[in-house]
């Protein structure tokens, strides 16, 4: 059957005032899920607590300046360290992610970072530099990230860090580079708790401490290789 024109037009105005009033429901119920899951959102972000691995930098030595420029390549990483997340692992070697403390910059930039600010800082060289660079250098740092990660063993928490770092002189006397310097390092900080924020202040503690190793170690090295 045919509506006549104006039925079809009775019809409209009473779908449109339909529409009306339950426009308010829908706006309401699109809020309804919007907000939860915008809030959720928020505070799962908030929830995330950020760490950076820093320390004061040490002051310049009263030794005297190795008169050269080091480079220090950006630390390489093993695939078992964590780019972003804090680390536990425990007494059977089990590792876990703590995915609410999260690093501001993965361990390799941070370790490489503070590595060159402290080689500049103590006055160990002429200069420090990273390998982005153009400033001719004669010694070369490498290094490779293999743990990095707190530890939990029996109720007892510590920071851990291992490193190998090489010292390579590319200007010797001989032909080619020479490898003046390869050291595995192992520090295990004790951390006053378990808790995730006791363990990163042990990795902060001992990222100093790797560091200033490191230095002492490449000024013994250079300084027994004179060329």
């Amino acid at each position: 059957m045919v509506q006549s024109w104006s039925e079809q037009k009775l019809g409209l105005k009473q779908y449109f005032s339909n529409f009306r009033a339950n426009r308010k429901w829908l706006v309401l119920l699109l809020f309804a899920f919007i907000i939860p899951f915008y809030g959720c959102a928020l505070w799962s972000r908030d929830a995330i607590v950020f760490h950076a691995i820093n320390y004061p930098a040490p002051k310049p030595s009263n030794k005297s300046i190795i008169p050269d420029t080091i480079m220090v390549y950006r630390f390489l990483m093993d695939s078992s360290v964590d780019t972003h997340y804090l680390l536990i692992s425990d007494q059977d070697s089990k590792t876990k992610v703590v995915s609410g403390h999260a690093w501001t910059q993965d361990p390799s930039a941070m370790l490489t970072a503070l590595a060159i600010r402290d080689l500049e800082s103590s006055g160990a060289f002429q200069k420090a530099v990273d390998q982005t660079s153009n400033v001719p250098y004669k010694y070369a740092l490498e290094g490779a990230i293999k743990k990095f990660e707190g530890v939990v063993n029996k109720a007892k928490g510590s920071g851990l860090i291992e490193v190998e770092v090489k010292l390579i002189d590319f200007e010797p006397k001989s032909v080619g580079k020479s490898q003046l310097m390869k050291k595995d390092y192992v520090i295990e900080i004790r951390s006053a708790n378990t808790s995730p924020e006791s363990l990163v202040k042990a990795l902060k503690q001992g990222a100093n401490e790797l560091s200033e190793k490191i230095r002492n170690d490449v000024r013994k090295s250079v300084t027994q290789n004179p060329e």
